[in-house]
């Protein structure tokens, strides 16, 4: 292994490195930092962001983005509660009053639908991705207007909608001194692993592997592309939706600005994490210590008193740090692959 290769295997390690040190930075910082609510903070806001994580994680793999996720994410939030709740004050639902596991399976597949018909637009319209989930991302937002009127729909006192809020809001058990350990929590740590499992096991992780790195190398090997791209977009609305239900249940009411911005604190931890805007690399654990980053810091800060107008110019930073460590971990790639070609040249010329 040369120098180059070396120093890429470090950077896409680096994430675990970094985790550490700011972990230490904000124990010294503040002494409520590694109390047990803090702690459950950290797990609960790092589950809903790592849901989106995993399924913007598919589709960076192949090559693409999908900006919609935090739209999709504040849709099934509201849909869920919209179909439950009675209309008008105060709950200003649809007045539907749907069963609560009925409206689960709808924003499930609300997720579902919205994820294919993008991805139908991107393989069967040949349309750009960037352009067509931005698109979807303001579509979305704009009937989430239209649904409520602006008005926020909450599901407070109503025996139903405590039922929808479960996945969000309930501790599954405690462990005593560290956390309270929520059911959202779960949820994320087997999607994750499950994400693990297919990218590194199984057959489809490997040929969206193949796409990301080279389309035209997997479409003539006979990977079905576009299929996959569908699947991919699939994938990442329903995990949107999950999401958003894992979100309903901490926020309770819910705002048409809900998930406004995620997508750039997703895209970064994803990123930090590894996975590469050029498609073809990352792994679900890097992007897993992306989302602990981001997550302990957000908390870190937070306990420090930070003012709210400094969090946002660190989080533009912490985007900013991303790109140059995407853009640096290409450069020495392809360096790496360079000195190689490079190199079996030579010895093949020594020969």
């Amino acid at each position: 292994m040369n120098m180059y290769n070396r120093l890429a295997a470090l950077i896409d390690h680096l994430i675990w490195a970094i985790l550490a040190v700011v972990f230490i930075f904000f124990i010294f910082q503040s002494e409520h930092f590694l109390s047990e609510n803090n702690i459950s903070n950290i797990f609960s806001a790092a589950a809903v962001m790592g849901v989106l994580v995993v399924g913007q994680t598919y589709v960076l793999i192949t090559g693409n983005f999908d900006l919609s996720s935090e739209s999709t994410l504040g849709m099934a939030a509201l849909l869920g509660i919209w179909l439950i709740v009675p209309a008008a004050a105060p709950h200003f639902g649809g007045g539907l009053l749907v069963n609560p596991y009925l409206a689960i399976f709808c924003i499930l597949l609300m997720g579902a639908v919205i994820g294919y018909v993008i991805g139908c637009l991107i393989t069967y319209g040949q349309m750009n991705n960037f352009i067509v989930t931005l698109a979807m991302l303001l579509v979305i937002r704009g009937l989430m207007l239209a649904f409520t009127e602006g008005n926020a729909v909450n599901g407070l006192n109503n025996p139903q909608a405590d039922t929808f809020y479960w996945l969000g809001h309930d501790t599954a058990f405690i462990i005593p001194g560290f956390m309270k350990v929520s059911y959202s929590v779960l949820a994320a740590g087997a999607t994750f692993l499950v994400g693990h499992i297919i990218l590194k096991h199984h057959r489809f992780g490997r040929e969206l592997y193949a796409i990301g790195g080279n389309r035209d190398a997997a479409v003539a090997s006979g990977i079905n592309a576009d299929r996959r791209v569908r699947q991919v977009y699939a994938i990442s609305g329903i995990l949107a939706a999950i999401a958003g239900w894992m979100l309903a249940g901490r926020v309770v009411s819910i705002q048409v600005s809900l998930g406004e911005g995620y997508i750039f604190t997703v895209m970064a931890a994803a990123v930090i994490g590894g996975i590469s805007l050029q498609g073809g690399r990352g792994t679900m654990l890097g992007a897993l210590g992306g989302v602990l980053l981001l997550s302990v810091i957000d908390r870190g800060l937070n306990l420090m008193h930070v003012s709210v107008f400094w969090v946002r110019v660190i989080q533009g930073l912490i985007i900013l740090l991303a790109m140059f460590i995407d853009a640096q971990r290409v450069r020495i790639r392809t360096l790496a692959q360079t000195t190689t070609v490079r190199e079996s040249k030579d010895s093949v010329v020594g020969r």
